[in-house]
């Protein structure tokens, strides 16, 4: 019962993380939000890479700034959105196929992908019709997803289910998040101004990393 019972928290934490990090790329730190990552506990037990990141994040409510939001927005524009830049090497574009196509354009192959697998699971992205599909708020979010509907057939029983989500995963994780999130986060943490930034590109790439062979202990431990 008891290993029954740290699998589940497991699965809940990984689901819980994946959201967190998606919405902190879905769009810019507002006052609210602010304030639950200003009092957040970063503590973690997660392996020293992941453990930097968050205190770089954390590093940055102990800066003296007179409007921290507004320099956690500024930096956003800056970074994810290009605001104010003329090279477009300068920023870090949160779109896959920006980082997987020969002429670094969006509305390429791997947004076709993800607008088939989000279809595949009939789900519809949460935020303006002009995001393309394979923005990373989308693609951690569908991760998300899949850690939910994991965490339900863990809770029903349904071990088939279960392999076929988590291979499902190990797949994603593939196809569609190593294959780019990495060089991402190097430009995030290369042109952003602000540790809170910079951390968050840390904790993503080494935490997408730590799940993978996460799931492929998981995976291990219930193959047929």
């Amino acid at each position: 019962m008891k290993q029954v019972t740290e699998q589940t928290e497991i699965m809940s934490h990984r689901e819980n993380m994946y959201r967190f990090l998606s919405q902190l790329y879905r769009t810019e730190v507002d006052e609210k939000i602010y304030a639950c990552l200003k009092d957040a506990d970063y503590q973690c037990g997660e392996g020293e890479d992941i453990q930097e990141g968050y205190s770089l994040m954390k590093s940055f409510f102990f800066h003296p700034y007179i409007d921290p939001v507004t320099e956690l927005a500024i930096d956003y524009a800056k970074v994810f959105l290009g605001a104010g830049i003329i090279e477009s090497d300068k920023a870090a574009y949160p779109y896959e196929s920006v980082y997987t196509s020969p002429k670094k354009l969006i509305m390429q192959d791997a947004r076709d992908q993800m607008l088939m697998k989000l279809r595949e699971h009939q789900l519809q992205p949460d935020g303006p019709f002009t995001i393309p599909e394979d923005h990373i708020y989308i693609e951690l979010e569908f991760m998300a997803v899949l850690c939910g509907k994991t965490l339900q057939a863990m809770d029903e029983g349904d071990i088939a289910a279960f392999r076929m989500l988590l291979n499902e995963q190990k797949q994603f994780i593939q196809k569609h998040l190593i294959n780019w999130v990495p060089k991402f986060c190097d430009d995030v943490e290369k042109h952003s101004m602000t540790n809170f930034y910079k951390g968050l590109a840390k904790v993503t790439e080494q935490y997408i990393k730590m799940d993978m062979e996460l799931i492929e202990e998981f995976a291990g431990r219930y193959s047929a």
